[in-house]
């Protein structure tokens, strides 16, 4: 995987890059109101940028890190509204690289979650989609955006329907992501400019090998996650392992939650431990 240069990620580290239409802002659509929905959020993201968020670097997710946010979903359903407070008291904002929807900004306000997605052709950063969701105490979600956007086959491709629920699946994905990276004891890699970085990553059996080279003029973080990182030999009975949100007290004697994964066991057979390596 080739991580190429974004002219919204560039516009958004560096305090002294200057707009360029050409290269990023929004889609020449035909319908004018989607294009001035977009272009308001494009404007949107203009007056955050003004206050120097911090963005943090664009952060990659990894299959391993991915399968962690799989089986740990149900466990933040319950405190999702607490989420959205430590968020917005956090002043959390980022940036997210996603191989299966494109480049994702976001941050937060009072109860309150803003995305922007932007997709890349030719050397060009593109807003296709901008929304935000607001969230209740009852942990019940309400997502605000232009009604007939994804509707529009300029922006989007694939089954109409099925584009109407990118939104909570952004949503969702953002809010678990978040939520792990604070609950769960994850490694990040970073994988400098100009590099290649090798994976070898073990998924519950799953092989996965995959050399990430950063083109992006920045450094870039890696998500992973060792507990998924074993070949594990299951040819006798498997217990698989799971996720529960544990009560903790801290050196203060503070109570605080850990999301702990009680690892899975065998009455036969082995893990071994995948392995990583960087070139140059």
């Amino acid at each position: 995987m080739i991580i190429r240069k974004q002219p919204v990620i560039s516009w958004l580290l560096d305090r002294n890059s200057v707009l360029d239409e050409n290269k990023l802002g929004v889609p020449m659509v035909d319908n004018k109101v989607h294009f001035e929905y977009l272009a308001n959020g494009m404007g949107v993201l203009t007056d955050v940028r003004k206050s120097n968020p911090a963005w943090g670097l664009p952060e990659l997710i990894m299959p391993s890190f991915e399968k962690v946010m799989e089986k740990s979903a149900k466990s933040f359903f319950t405190i999702d509204h607490q989420l959205f407070q430590e968020f917005y008291n956090n002043n959390v904002c980022g940036i997210l690289l996603s191989k299966d929807c494109g480049t994702i900004v976001y941050g937060f306000g009072k109860d309150t979650l803003y995305v922007w997605l932007f997709r890349q052709d030719r050397g060009e950063s593109k807003l296709n989609m901008y929304f935000y969701v607001e969230s209740a105490e009852d942990n019940t979600r309400k997502i605000f955006t232009w009604p007939t956007l994804t509707d529009d086959d300029q922006l989007f491709a694939g089954d109409k329907e099925g584009r109407k629920e990118m939104y909570a699946t952004l949503a969702n994905k953002l809010m678990i992501f978040l939520a792990v990276k604070k609950y769960v004891k994850v490694e990040t890699i970073v994988v400098p400019t100009g590099t290649i970085t090798k994976i070898d990553d073990t998924v519950h059996g799953y092989k996965v090998k995959e050399k990430i080279k950063n083109e992006s003029g920045q450094e870039v973080i890696i998500m992973d996650s060792r507990w998924f990182r074993k070949i594990v030999n299951d040819n006798d009975i498997f217990v698989r392992g799971f996720f529960r949100l544990q009560n903790k007290k801290n050196e203060m004697g503070e109570w605080y939650k850990e999301l702990i994964f009680v690892d899975s066991f065998i009455r036969h057979g082995y893990h071994r431990n995948a392995t990583i390596e960087n070139e140059k």
